[in-house]
């Protein structure tokens, strides 16, 4: 057993999984956060590391059931002991008996509660239990507390959160941890193929589609994976034939819009994106980058019936009344503008964009103590979001726009 099956998962193919180890070798024994005197507490001593030696040496002689027996014994002997509860997790995770190992990484991060990997595996344990939102919740937990320099956990990680956002209809963010992967050279089938559910806005797994559609999935998935890797002759080629080939199915006409625009070629796109209105008239993504070119070009009046009509469609998108909030201030509504825009900062209070609107409303509307709070939440948003980029901070960022 060997090898890290499970944590390596769907994704292990090409350079993003060579020779990946077990798991315990691949996330070590997780201990670094756990202080010494908690290892080892209130049990006889000589007993308990008579055993340990016995479970220790078992483990690492891939006498994996002699082991799991042990180091459960070991546990119920001292239910404090962190890293036995580690060590019972990930040989049932390495043996593919995610329920038992969901339960060793819960006791584990109840005790360990700041190590990210802890919380990391119990993420993976869910995704495998098909456990999904807590498996999100989870990871994103994880991936916040960090993963002490693991890099490779950390991909892991990254991979199955971005899965779980194309399911749950959070498709830019799930591209957005993706294309990841493609700015590291890290290409690999699964990578691709979660790279062009995302694009094509698919939220189901790549099985449940017949070989067709698989295998526009992944042509669109590589498009973008080579996008990503700056390669733009080539992503043109293939984005050219894809969409020609299966330019009848849904989301193709938007899919080249987007990538159009990150070109830099909007009229361009925004054929593409009215093609798919026409496919799909309720095509609320499509609505709203009309809306937005329009916002840019000052035509308030188209962009408006555009986007209130993503509105009416979707009352939760906050991209909708974002747009909304943007029209009114520049056509000078102030009232709208920051009722709209309040709406869509609590549907989305995580948007640093949005907060940077608002705080222009609020201070149009003479409320500058409101303006300065929102001011201050638009910058540690935006710290927070040019963290995750690896850029440095700075209020130009608020002039783009929420990706709808």
């Amino acid at each position: 057993m060997s090898v890290l099956r499970s944590v390596s998962l769907i994704i292990l193919a090409g350079p993003l999984c060579a020779a990946l180890p077990r798991l315990s070798a691949l996330t070590g024994s997780g201990q670094k956060t756990i202080d010494a005197s908690r290892r080892v507490t209130q049990a006889p001593a000589a007993d308990f590391e008579t055993l340990k030696a016995k479970a220790d040496e078992a483990r690492e002689a891939d006498q994996i059931a002699e082991a799991v027996t042990l180091y459960e014994q070991l546990v119920k002997i001292r239910p404090g002991w962190a890293e036995g509860w580690w060590y019972v997790g990930t040989l049932h995770y390495d043996s593919d008996q995610y329920a038992p190992a969901a339960a060793a990484f819960s006791r584990y991060v109840t005790l360990e509660r700041g190590n990210g990997q802890g919380w990391a595996m119990l993420g993976l344990c869910e995704f495998r239990m098909a456990q999904f939102a807590s498996s999100r919740e989870h990871l994103v937990k994880a991936r916040s507390l960090g993963l002490g320099g693991n890099e490779e956990l950390a991909r892991v990680v990254r991979y199955h959160q971005a899965v779980l956002l194309t399911r749950a209809r959070q498709f830019e963010m799930a591209q957005a941890l993706l294309n990841g992967f493609a700015v590291e050279h890290r290409e690999s089938a699964a990578v691709l193929d979660a790279l062009g559910l995302a694009v094509l806005r698919i939220p189901a797994s790549l099985e449940s589609l017949s070989a067709e559609k698989r295998e526009m999935v992944r042509q669109f998935g590589k498009a973008a994976f080579l996008a990503g890797e700056r390669r733009v002759p080539e992503a043109r080629a293939l984005y050219d034939a894809a969409e020609a080939r299966y330019r009848d199915q849904p989301n193709v006409a938007y899919a080249y819009g987007v990538w159009l625009m990150m070109q830099k070629e909007p009229e361009h796109a925004m054929s593409f994106f009215r093609k798919e209105l026409q496919r799909e008239p309720a095509h609320v993504p499509a609505m709203l980058q009309i809306a937005f070119h329009a916002i840019d070009s000052g035509n308030f009046e188209e962009a408006k019936a555009h986007a209130l009509k993503a509105a009416e469609l979707e009352p939760e998108n906050f991209t909708a009344h974002y747009a909304l909030g943007r029209i009114y201030l520049e056509s000078n509504a102030i009232p709208q503008a920051v009722t709209e825009l309040e709406k869509s900062a609590r549907l989305a209070p995580d948007a640093a964009s949005v907060q940077f609107v608002l705080a222009k409303a609020y201070a149009r509307a003479n409320r500058p103590a409101d303006a300065a709070r929102a001011r201050a939440e638009f910058r540690r948003l935006d710290a927070i979001d040019k963290k995750r980029r690896g850029e440095a901070t700075g209020e130009e960022s608020a002039s783009g726009r929420p990706v709808p």
